[in-house]
């Protein structure tokens, strides 16, 4: 752990800004579906993840609107899938992929405006831990950010932050920390705690709830965002996030696991990972609310059933 600085991001930021940014409180979603985001890849473009079948999935399950997936590429074939999720209501928390900073703000600000409003939240890279960052020549080691090891991660961090900060498109918008790891340290450029969560059949939910309870108040938030939660169907008991469970206890866990995580003030959103299975049976492809032919797991009813 490193001392904090004195003043918290949103007083550094304001201070950078060409005009000074006085930021609204940060206030909890107040429904049920509103604290409700799914993983998906509307990217992929060559996938299910087409913009009818997303919608049609987002609407059985009772009509979530929050999609958490990487930041979109300007003129690639995806932004039309982007832009149409948008326009149909879609609220999106974006992670950056740690490409140069100018063109994702860019990019950005050119989504906006064309869908106004669209970007709830912008999230730090997605476990640099796994995915080491590489910025300005240097690469972080892998798994050095989950022992503090990280300063090419903590340098693009400031750097992105601070160019948002100033932007008066984007400097409203929250910034969620990249998950897990080095909280502290991302407390000056962060609002949001976060945390990845693929519990056992055996985990005692309350405890690793009350474990992203630590994390949040490790980085001075309030709140976090639980930006992946998931239960496979496919793979083995050697799987890397837990052994697989059948299609109706993937309901039944689910249900639960979002009814305990809803009823933690510290939860702001909790996003489940994923929308869509893949073909296949393994591990990574099974973690979805939909099979690959778009047909409805026994999970979309057992969640909708929680949140609406």
């Amino acid at each position: 752990m490193i001392d904090q600085p004195p003043f918290s991001r949103r007083q550094i930021l304001g201070a950078m800004a060409v005009t000074p940014f006085i930021s609204n409180p940060l206030m909890a979603a107040t429904s049920k579906i509103d604290r409700i985001m799914v993983q998906g890849r509307p990217q992929d473009t060559g996938s299910v993840y087409k913009l009818a079948n997303i919608m049609t999935a987002l609407d059985k399950l009772g009509g979530v609107r929050k999609m958490r997936c990487r930041e979109p590429f300007a003129g690639t074939p995806g932004w039309a899938t982007y832009v149409g999720l948008a326009r149909a209501g879609v609220k999106f928390c974006f992670t950056l992929s740690g490409r140069d900073i100018a063109k994702t703000i860019a990019d950005m600000k050119a989504f906006l405006a064309v869908v106004p409003g669209s970007i709830w939240a912008i999230e730090g890279p997605n476990e640099p831990d796994l995915n080491p960052m590489t910025y300005h020549g240097v690469t972080d080691p892998r798994l050095g950010f989950r022992t503090g090891n990280a300063p090419a991660l903590m340098a693009f961090l400031k750097d992105f932050t601070a160019a948002q900060g100033v932007d008066p498109v984007l400097r409203s918008i929250p910034f969620i920390a990249s998950n897990d790891f080095m909280q502290p340290q991302q407390a000056p450029f962060s609002d949001y705690g976060n945390t990845h969560i693929y519990p056992t059949p055996e985990s005692k939910i309350q405890d690793r709830l009350a474990s992203f309870k630590t994390r949040i108040a490790q980085g001075k938030h309030s709140q976090g965002v639980i930006t992946e939660w998931g239960r496979t169907t496919g793979g083995t008991s050697k799987n890397v996030t837990s052994p697989p469970v059948t299609l109706a206890k993937q309901a039944e866990l689910l249900s639960t696991d979002i009814a305990a995580a809803l009823s933690k003030t510290f939860v702001h959103t909790i996003s489940i990972y994923e929308l869509f299975s893949w073909s296949g049976t393994s591990e990574m492809n099974n973690f979805g609310l939909f099979n690959a032919d778009l047909s409805a797991r026994p999970a979309v009813a057992a969640i909708k059933a929680v949140i609406t």
